[in-house]
């Protein structure tokens, strides 16, 4: 039939499904407010669609045509017309040993798909996964399993920022330690990237000590690396906060790209933790902010001269961006690049393509046959 979305700002479960109805549902995507846990969002769907596969996360804000939500729930269902054959896994345990929870999601897949040989131009992976646990060793299992050669690309669950609980779902069941694999084999064509609006400034540092397990760096320069970080973007050390990471992240640049490593806090000791791991000797780049919503257009019209035609959309977005956004004033112009088409997103944790990225918009976009 057709790529169908729907979005509301409340539980209207019984509006939502209506919605997104439609003969033939192969795939439910959806994302969801931490709170609507205790409703039970997965079951309703997997009650209203029991043929289909439901995939979801919990999320700090959402993205869809009727507007941005702070708090909410959104949902795409794609049809036979889109979806061929559909594979899917959970595992937990992510916390404790990623690699070893990736690890059996990766031979769990690799079964129910036959060990075929798989085309990268057929088939898409979108992965889910616990927004408190070490995204990028998942991600790195993934990179290196040469019988999953397609592109796996997704986001970690969030919460409230309190970073507590976030929550991943498959089917009837949510966790929150868990991951999700989803591989389609597809009917129409489908293009995938992530998109920076930040640039490297002048300013570069090596990481001289630091915890990569931790996501901790504890010297900058031979320095502590709360006190240089400080004097890096003028603000004293009592004042660094959420906005003031958001504004500052850092970045390590590899050819012409950029992969941002936000700051997530203070740890005692003269440490920064950030959401993504950084080895002792990395070099680092002070980031410098560019136009979002510039970004945010050319991520559409790349889209667009890879796809004839777009007819549905899946956007994660960080935390830190909204922040941003919040703080330009220009959360609903963000929103009103995409609602031309029919899209979800949501804001993320990070963002998974190939590794796992901070600050970025990763996004799935769907053309037609």
């Amino acid at each position: 039939m057709a790529i169908k979305v729907a979005g509301r700002h409340n539980y209207d479960m019984d509006g939502l499904l209506k919605e997104i109805a439609q003969p033939g549902i192969k795939v439910v995507v959806y994302f969801f407010s931490v709170e609507y846990e205790h409703f039970e969002p997965q079951k309703a769907l997997k009650r209203a669609f029991p043929q289909a596969i439901c995939v979801g996360a919990s999320m700090h804000g959402g993205w869809c045509p009727a507007g941005p939500m702070e708090k909410g729930i959104v949902a795409m269902s794609l049809g036979a017309d889109e979806v061929e054959e559909v594979f899917v896994t959970l595992k937990e345990g992510v916390k404790a040993d990623p690699a070893k929870s990736a690890r059996a999601a990766i031979d769990e897949l690799k079964q129910k798909l036959g060990y075929r040989n798989i085309n990268p131009d057929d088939y898409l992976g979108i992965v889910l996964l616990d927004g408190l646990s070490q995204g990028e060793v998942l991600m790195q299992e993934l990179s290196l399993e040469p019988r999953l050669n397609l592109p796996f690309i997704g986001g970690a669950a969030a919460d409230e920022m309190s970073f507590i609980k976030t929550l991943v779902g498959l089917d009837e069941q949510l966790s929150s330690d868990g991951v999700v694999l989803l591989v389609m084999k597809m009917r129409i064509p489908f293009y995938y990237n992530h998109y920076l609006h930040l640039t490297p400034g002048t300013a570069s540092m090596v990481a001289t000590k630091a915890d990569a397990k931790q996501r901790t760096i504890w010297e900058i320069n031979g320095e502590p690396a709360v006190s240089y970080y400080a004097k890096l973007v003028g603000v004293d050390v009592e004042r660094l906060d959420f906005q003031v990471f958001a504004n500052n992240p850092l970045g390590v640049v590899s050819g012409n790209t950029v992969y941002c490593r936000s700051v997530y806090g203070v740890v005692e000791g003269g440490g920064l933790r950030f959401y993504c791991y950084i080895e002792a000797g990395t070099t680092l780049h002070l980031l410098k902010q560019g136009d979002i919503i510039a970004d945010a257009r050319n991520a559409l019209q790349d889209a667009a001269s890879y796809l004839s035609q777009l007819q549905g959309a899946i956007l994660c977005s960080c935390a830190f961006r909204l922040l941003e956004l919040k703080a330009l004033n220009k959360i609903e112009a963000f929103n009103n690049v995409f609602k031309h088409i029919p899209f979800i997103g949501f804001t993320s944790y990070g963002e998974e393509l190939f590794t796992h990225h901070n600050q970025t918009l990763t996004a799935i976009f769907f053309g037609r046959p």
